[in-house]
């Protein structure tokens, strides 16, 4: 057992002391630090408590295999709790679970799964894959108990996001099984509000659950852990907290400042974003040295520039719940930003940057971006979370910043389904978006969603029809129906759309816990007389949606003309002719030239004006009659360089020389290559 630091007004971490051991347990990320684990291992650092993280996550790899970790982290649709499965045997030994009726639906369900989707004996391979890491599973959380032990560290703590949550309930109960005397916690976005409650309430060998955000009480928490183990009394207990005092009386834990209206559960939220410390990373890049897979990792750098969403906090998107409780938009300063990008290029070697931000913040255009620019630091990579309604200008920054990878949230082409998820854009600013970034050779990640409460399957037929006149710029990963998160419009608001909601189906086959506990842990629901993905299978899903399947049919070919091309829309202008280059499938000829009228008018339409407006603005100015302006203009719509959407004309074709788009090994979060494979 190691000594506990002095505290005084120089806090002192004696060499080879560890206090707390940070887990991050599978299924996190391998090509990435873990940004929570070393942000609160600096925080503890500079209040005198050792720290050391250590990445369980990149051993269980080791023992099944990167294509199968990477299948069970990131290729599964998340409702069906694959990951959780994989480890519930080895958190809840004693609990019966139907698992081969988890394996049926997940075998009737292989369509819905990439890499799994082609035959029907895919399903067969899909039920062997999960056996295996399950299998895996409980041998290998009684070495990760041991090595966190060895650390000698008092307490043991685990970060828990999205299929993390089961994985660490199974180490902690290992550790307790093992030493007694080790304190355990756990936190994370799993353990925020009512979900932090039940987890305390049913699994009594996590001694400590912290609900919220931890910055400001680690350390304190930390401290009177260390001193007085799990004797730690309710009324000294910072808020958020869940601890074994709350266990032994009637009293419910404190009220936090920030609560559900309905829950009344702690969630504490931190502001002063700029005096945290730079995230320390060194363990991260130490297990990965002395990986056996240290070759195939490149790893990238998170990064933090700001919590909460200011557009959430104006109108919450219906289908969001990724900032809990709190949509409270805060972001570090300016010159935080460029001394924490600094100061983490110089100490790792790296100049590749994941911005875990839900949304920029536009001060950034005037502050953070040009700066970035100024610095001209062609080996920086940066990944951006934006709203999508950006100006081309603002798009030329980023790229100029070294912003070369950005998640738009797109999420529909369609005006109706967008007014409805309340994103507070049009489908026409969308397709600009996409324009702009292939003309400067910035790329995306973006999806299509569907399923939406109140939604008209002819606004899907009618996206389609677009599909073919798009299909020059990057084309959506594909299209999935819509969940029902924790934290969203959907679920705080649930009668207002017509939704009655229940725990996902998966849960009852990882959690031993009745109804209402699992209602309570649950971030993903099921609304009743509506398709489950984990109940029906993929066609079922769409049964008797045309509209629907006419999108997935379009963007499946979408996807292979762009990314085994891609085909070309371009256009060259000498002041008199227009010239088109177009290789798209819908091209009436490979190449054409237009000159005046025609010219003018498709010239008008680069910043998609509203066409009504455009007829008689370009009348009076070149003197010709309204109606010539409109044949003209229905004429370009034929040949589908223009696209009518949302009562505008979008002029399609891209300024040229064309940019190559970031390979995929260039994505700023990190790559893994494993012979042939590759995946982010």
């Amino acid at each position: 057992m190691t000594a506990v630091a002095e505290w005084g007004s120089e806090p002192v971490v004696s060499p080879g002391r560890v206090d707390v051991c940070l887990v991050n347990m599978p299924y996190a990320s391998l090509n990435r630090p873990s940004l929570a684990l070393g942000l609160l291992k600096a925080i503890l650092e500079r209040e005198g408590i050792a720290a050391r993280v250590v990445y369980p996550n990149l051993g269980f790899a080791e023992e099944v295999g990167l294509p199968l970790y990477h299948f069970c982290s990131s290729l599964f649709p998340k409702e069906y709790l694959a990951g959780e499965w994989t480890f519930a045997a080895a958190a809840f030994p004693d609990a019966y679970r139907d698992d081969e009726e988890y394996l049926r639906r997940i075998a009737g369900a292989y369509e819905q799964i990439p890499g799994y989707h082609r035959r029907p004996s895919d399903a067969i391979r899909l039920q062997k894959d999960l056996r295996k890491l399950r299998q895996a599973a409980a041998g290998f959380v009684d070495q990760a108990a041991r090595k966190a032990l060895a650390t000698g560290a008092r307490v043991v703590g685990c970060t828990s996001t999205f299929e993390q949550h089961v994985a660490s309930l199974a180490l902690l109960r290992r550790v307790r099984e093992i030493d007694p005397s080790v304190v355990t916690l756990l936190g994370g976005a799993n353990c925020e509000s009512v979900m932090g409650r039940t987890t305390h309430r049913n699994f009594p060998w996590v001694d400590y659950v912290v609900s919220g955000e931890a910055d400001a009480l680690v350390g304190d928490l930390c401290r009177q852990i260390l001193a007085e183990g799990r004797e730690v009394p309710k009324e000294r207990l910072p808020t958020g907290v869940f601890g074994p005092a709350h266990r032994r009386g009637a009293a419910r834990p404190r009220l936090a400042v920030l609560a559900s209206s309905s829950e009344e559960v702690p969630r504490p939220v931190f502001h002063d974003l700029d005096s945290l410390p730079a995230p320390d990373f060194d363990d991260y890049f130490r297990a990965v040295g002395e990986s056996r897979f240290a070759a195939a990792i490149r790893p990238g750098l998170p990064l933090e520039t700001s919590r909460g969403c200011w557009w959430g906090a104006a109108r919450h998107c219906t289908f969001c719940g990724l900032n809990g409780t709190s949509m409270t938009f805060r972001s570090k300063s300016p010159g935080r930003v460029l001394a924490e990008i600094r100061e983490l290029e110089e100490r790792y070697g790296i100049a590749s940057f994941e911005t875990v931000d839900n949304i920029l913040d536009m001060a950034y255009f005037k502050s953070v971006l040009p700066a970035l620019a100024e610095e001209g630091n062609r080996r920086r990579r940066i990944f951006y979370e934006i709203k999508s309604n950006l100006r081309r200008s603002q798009v030329e920054m980023l790229k100029r910043a070294g912003i070369i990878w950005l998640q738009p949230g797109i999420e529909s082409l369609h005006s109706a389904v967008l007014e409805l998820m309340e994103k507070g854009v049009q489908g026409w600013q969308n397709v600009q978006l996409l324009k702009w970034c292939r003309e400067l050779g910035i790329r995306l990640t973006w999806n299509l969603l569907w399923g939406f409460p109140g939604e008209e399957d002819g606004w899907y037929a009618e996206m389609a029809e677009w599909f073919p006149a798009l299909e020059h710029l990057q084309p959506p990963g594909g299209a999935s129906r819509v969940r029902y998160d924790r934290f969203s419009p959907y679920h705080k608001r649930a009668q207002d759309f017509g939704l009655a909601l229940r725990p996902a189906p998966a849960m009852r086959h990882v959690y031993p816990l009745p109804e209402p506990d699992l209602a309570d842990l649950a971030y993903f629901f099921a609304a009743e007389g509506r398709p489950d993905v984990f109940a029906d299978s993929g066609s079922d899903l769409m049964q008797g949606r045309p509209g629907a399947q006419a999108v997935r049919d379009g963007l499946n070919r979408w996807n292979h003309a762009f990314w085994s091309g891609p085909p070309a829309l371009t256009r060259e202008d000498d002041g008199a002719v227009l010239r088109f280059t177009d290789t798209r499938r819908c091209a009436l000829e490979e190449s054409c030239e237009i000159s005046g009228l025609a010219r003018e008018v498709y010239l008008a339409c680069d910043d998609a004006p509203v066409e009504e407006r455009l007829k008689p603005a370009l009348a009076g100015r070149l003197g010709r009659e309204e109606s010539e302006i409109g044949v003209a203009a229905e004429d370009l719509r034929r040949r589908h360089v223009l696209l009518r959407i949302d009562g505008r004309l979008v002029a399609l074709a891209l300024r040229g020389p064309l940019p190559a788009l970031p390979d995929p090994r260039e994505f700023p979060g990190g790559m893994i290559e494993d012979g042939n494979q590759g995946w982010t």
